[in-house]
């Protein structure tokens, strides 16, 4: 039997950025639902879109940029796992140390996540996710102290809600906040059932920023002349991606496949022959 071959820390890592290269994650998912002044996209928005554009147009990852609470989260998160291993009776698997490869649920075309645990049932199966935050600062962590439900208002809340949107079959998610100074923490939970709404509304965004990013490469243009476009692109891709469950030996609906990505091309061929006449002019 041949064996697997294990992966160090830093090979992970690498492989873990080169599947996200491209893709939307759940960390610029806060700044993906924020609308502007009397539009539903504001800049935070396109900030984070251009990251992604830029990414897929160079084939340049993006930097982070490392500063001190981030330092500070990454050395405390495999302790934030221990302690969250204290406190629960179910399995408890880390989805960056656990596994041969850094966890990255891709649920559909253009996005990935990420959590930072899973919690394990009786039955084996996956009952929960995990997400956590290991504050710097005291004030925040005592300001956290008070926090008893997730809400809109959370900073993380769409973060949270992009872990559902990966893993469509786990009901709940822990948010652990854990102080690294004291080794102790708070878990709160999410129930998907309170959220399902927003979840849904939260998909289609990060399907239509990703159609957006699509066409604006493939016009030129940028972000807000896209828009009209994408608005008709996206149920386009909807339905191919339904019906390429079903295309496999089936010729009448591999050409409907067919007939509908030609149509795409009209769409962005027009768009494109239109910003290059309005140049002209």
């Amino acid at each position: 039997m041949k064996s697997e071959t294990i992966k160090s820390p830093e090979q992970k890592e690498y492989a873990w950025k080169a599947k996200r290269h491209g893709k939307i994650t759940s960390s610029t998912l806060p700044d993906l639902m924020k609308a502007g002044k009397g539009t539903p996209y504001g800049k935070a928005f396109f900030d984070a879109l251009y990251l992604v554009r830029y990414e897929r147009r160079t084939g340049i990852t993006r930097e982070n940029g490392a500063c001190k609470a981030f330092d500070w989260g990454h050395e405390n998160e495999p302790l934030a796992v221990e302690w969250v291993r204290s406190q629960l009776i179910d399995e408890v698997k880390s989805c960056t140390t656990d596994f041969p490869d850094i966890v990255f649920n891709e649920p559909f075309a253009g996005f990935g996540d990420s959590p930072d645990f899973y919690v394990y049932g009786l039955d084996g199966a996956c009952k929960a996710l995990g997400e956590i935050k290991c504050p710097m600062s005291q004030g925040k962590i005592e300001t956290l102290q008070f926090l008893n439900e997730i809400t809109e208002k959370d900073e993380y809340y769409w973060q949270f809600l992009g872990h559902f949107v990966g893993m469509s079959d786990v009901d709940v998610l822990y948010y652990v906040i854990y102080d690294g100074y004291t080794n102790n923490g708070r878990i709160i939970e999410m129930h998907r059932a309170e959220h399902e709404a927003n979840i849904q509304k939260l998909a289609d965004r990060i399907r239509f920023a990703d159609v957006l990013v699509d066409c604006s490469l493939k016009t030129g243009l940028d972000f807000p002349e896209c828009i009209e476009a994408a608005t008709v692109i996206l149920p386009l891709r909807l339905e191919i991606e339904v019906l390429t469950k079903q295309a496999k030996g089936n010729v009448p609906i591999q050409n409907q496949i067919r007939r509908i990505k030609k149509e795409i091309r009209k769409i962005i061929a027009s768009k494109k022959a239109c910003s290059q006449h309005t140049i002209n002019i």
